[in-house]
Protein backbone atom coordinates (compact mmCIF):
# COMPACT_ATOMS: atom_id res chain seq x y z
CA UNK A 1 0.00 0.00 0.00
CA UNK A 2 2.98 2.35 1.11
CA UNK A 3 3.93 2.10 -3.32
CA UNK A 4 0.27 2.48 -4.45
CA UNK A 5 0.12 5.69 -1.60
CA UNK A 6 3.97 6.99 -3.39
CA UNK A 7 5.31 6.88 0.35
CA UNK A 8 8.76 5.80 -1.42
CA UNK A 9 10.96 5.99 1.64
CA UNK A 10 8.80 4.16 4.11
CA UNK A 11 7.55 1.71 1.27
CA UNK A 12 11.65 0.90 1.01
CA UNK A 13 12.14 0.41 4.70
CA UNK A 14 8.94 -1.69 5.30
CA UNK A 15 9.82 -3.77 1.89
CA UNK A 16 13.22 -4.29 3.13
CA UNK A 17 12.00 -5.70 6.17
CA UNK A 18 9.64 -7.95 4.56
CA UNK A 19 12.51 -9.29 2.49
CA UNK A 20 14.25 -9.95 5.25
CA UNK A 21 11.45 -11.52 7.00
CA UNK A 22 10.71 -13.83 3.76
CA UNK A 23 13.54 -13.51 0.86
CA UNK A 24 11.21 -15.89 -0.80
CA UNK A 25 8.57 -14.15 -2.33
CA UNK A 26 8.93 -12.39 -5.17
CA UNK A 27 6.65 -9.74 -5.33
CA UNK A 28 8.10 -7.81 -1.98
CA UNK A 29 10.98 -7.51 -4.79
CA UNK A 30 8.29 -6.38 -7.73
CA UNK A 31 7.14 -3.71 -5.46
CA UNK A 32 10.75 -2.73 -3.78
CA UNK A 33 12.11 -2.28 -7.31
CA UNK A 34 9.47 0.42 -7.99
CA UNK A 35 9.71 1.85 -5.33
CA UNK A 36 13.59 2.64 -6.01
CA UNK A 37 12.61 3.40 -9.57
CA UNK A 38 10.59 5.78 -8.07
CA UNK A 39 13.72 7.18 -6.03
CA UNK A 40 15.81 6.99 -9.75
CA UNK A 41 17.61 4.63 -7.62
CA UNK A 42 18.42 2.56 -10.69
CA UNK A 43 20.89 0.42 -10.10
CA UNK A 44 18.86 -0.57 -7.14
CA UNK A 45 15.54 -1.06 -8.54
CA UNK A 46 17.46 -3.27 -11.74
CA UNK A 47 19.14 -5.47 -8.79
CA UNK A 48 15.62 -5.81 -7.13
CA UNK A 49 14.03 -6.65 -10.05
CA UNK A 50 16.83 -9.48 -11.33
CA UNK A 51 16.66 -10.68 -7.35
CA UNK A 52 13.09 -10.79 -7.66
CA UNK A 53 13.37 -13.11 -11.28
CA UNK A 54 15.75 -15.19 -9.73
CA UNK A 55 12.79 -16.57 -7.63
CA UNK A 56 9.96 -16.35 -9.78
CA UNK A 57 9.90 -15.66 -13.50
CA UNK A 58 6.60 -13.13 -13.86
CA UNK A 59 6.16 -10.72 -16.24
CA UNK A 60 5.55 -8.20 -13.31
CA UNK A 61 8.79 -8.33 -12.42
CA UNK A 62 10.00 -8.48 -16.31
CA UNK A 63 8.18 -5.67 -16.80
CA UNK A 64 9.37 -3.79 -14.11
CA UNK A 65 13.35 -4.19 -14.77
CA UNK A 66 12.29 -3.13 -18.33
CA UNK A 67 10.60 0.00 -17.26
CA UNK A 68 14.03 0.74 -14.72
CA UNK A 69 15.92 -0.02 -18.14
CA UNK A 70 13.67 2.58 -20.13
CA UNK A 71 13.36 5.47 -17.41
CA UNK A 72 17.21 4.65 -16.39
CA UNK A 73 18.41 5.29 -20.05
CA UNK A 74 19.25 2.00 -21.08
CA UNK A 75 17.05 0.99 -24.02
CA UNK A 76 18.77 -1.53 -25.48
CA UNK A 77 18.57 -3.19 -22.44
CA UNK A 78 14.89 -2.35 -22.18
CA UNK A 79 14.54 -3.52 -25.51
CA UNK A 80 15.64 -6.71 -24.46
CA UNK A 81 13.01 -7.20 -22.05
CA UNK A 82 10.47 -6.68 -24.82
CA UNK A 83 11.79 -9.55 -26.86
CA UNK A 84 11.99 -11.89 -23.35
CA UNK A 85 8.43 -10.89 -22.88
CA UNK A 86 7.70 -11.47 -26.62
CA UNK A 87 9.17 -15.19 -26.22
CA UNK A 88 7.43 -16.01 -23.53
CA UNK A 89 4.28 -14.52 -25.22
CA UNK A 90 4.84 -18.13 -26.99
CA UNK A 91 4.47 -19.86 -24.39
CA UNK A 92 1.85 -18.73 -21.57
CA UNK A 93 0.13 -15.19 -21.46
CA UNK A 94 1.66 -11.99 -21.32
CA UNK A 95 -0.30 -9.22 -19.73
CA UNK A 96 -0.78 -6.27 -22.38
CA UNK A 97 -0.32 -4.32 -19.65
CA UNK A 98 3.05 -4.98 -18.13
CA UNK A 99 4.33 -4.62 -22.23
CA UNK A 100 2.76 -0.93 -22.44
CA UNK A 101 4.41 0.39 -18.92
CA UNK A 102 7.50 -0.45 -20.60
CA UNK A 103 6.58 1.55 -23.76
CA UNK A 104 5.83 3.80 -21.44
CA UNK A 105 9.12 4.38 -20.07
CA UNK A 106 10.44 4.27 -23.14
CA UNK A 107 8.34 7.52 -23.93
CA UNK A 108 6.79 5.32 -26.91
CA UNK A 109 3.36 6.39 -26.36
CA UNK A 110 1.84 4.66 -29.28
CA UNK A 111 3.01 1.12 -28.91
CA UNK A 112 2.21 2.09 -24.62
CA UNK A 113 -0.79 3.30 -25.88
CA UNK A 114 -1.78 -0.05 -27.97
CA UNK A 115 -0.54 -1.95 -25.62
CA UNK A 116 -3.30 -0.61 -23.12
CA UNK A 117 -5.83 -0.73 -25.89
CA UNK A 118 -5.12 -4.91 -26.10
CA UNK A 119 -5.70 -4.91 -22.69
CA UNK A 120 -9.01 -3.32 -22.56
CA UNK A 121 -10.07 -5.70 -25.78
CA UNK A 122 -9.39 -8.62 -23.24
CA UNK A 123 -11.43 -6.84 -20.56
CA UNK A 124 -8.15 -6.21 -17.86
CA UNK A 125 -9.48 -5.86 -14.85
CA UNK A 126 -5.94 -3.76 -13.87
CA UNK A 127 -6.88 -0.82 -16.07
CA UNK A 128 -10.06 0.19 -13.76
CA UNK A 129 -7.70 0.27 -10.68
CA UNK A 130 -3.83 1.88 -12.69
CA UNK A 131 -5.77 4.47 -14.82
CA UNK A 132 -8.04 5.47 -12.07
CA UNK A 133 -5.94 8.74 -11.31
CA UNK A 134 -7.86 8.97 -7.96
CA UNK A 135 -6.25 6.23 -7.11
CA UNK A 136 -2.74 6.95 -8.75
CA UNK A 137 -1.74 3.30 -8.26
CA UNK A 138 1.13 3.10 -11.14
CA UNK A 139 2.99 6.20 -11.40
CA UNK A 140 5.01 4.24 -14.21
CA UNK A 141 2.13 5.71 -16.58
CA UNK A 142 2.47 9.29 -15.42
CA UNK A 143 3.62 10.43 -18.77
CA UNK A 144 0.34 9.07 -20.76
CA UNK A 145 -1.70 10.90 -18.66
CA UNK A 146 -1.73 14.67 -20.72
CA UNK A 147 -2.64 12.36 -24.05
CA UNK A 148 -6.20 12.73 -24.91
CA UNK A 149 -6.10 9.02 -25.65
CA UNK A 150 -5.49 8.10 -22.06
CA UNK A 151 -8.57 10.38 -21.09
CA UNK A 152 -10.64 8.24 -23.55
CA UNK A 153 -9.47 4.76 -22.10
CA UNK A 154 -10.70 5.77 -19.09
CA UNK A 155 -14.17 6.78 -20.85
CA UNK A 156 -14.35 3.42 -22.26
CA UNK A 157 -13.52 1.69 -18.91
CA UNK A 158 -16.13 4.12 -17.31
CA UNK A 159 -14.13 6.10 -15.39
CA UNK A 160 -14.87 9.57 -15.38
CA UNK A 161 -13.04 12.25 -17.38
CA UNK A 162 -9.86 14.39 -16.13
CA UNK A 163 -10.43 17.69 -15.21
Amino acid sequence: MLVFAHRWDEAVAQLRSAIDLDPGYSFDYNYLGRAYAQKARWSEAIETFRRGLALEGNTELWSGLGYAYAASGHRAEAQSVLDQLRAMSKEHYVAPYNVAVIHAGLGDKNAAFAELERAFAERSYVLAVYLNTDLNTDERLESLKSDPRFGELRRKIGLPALD
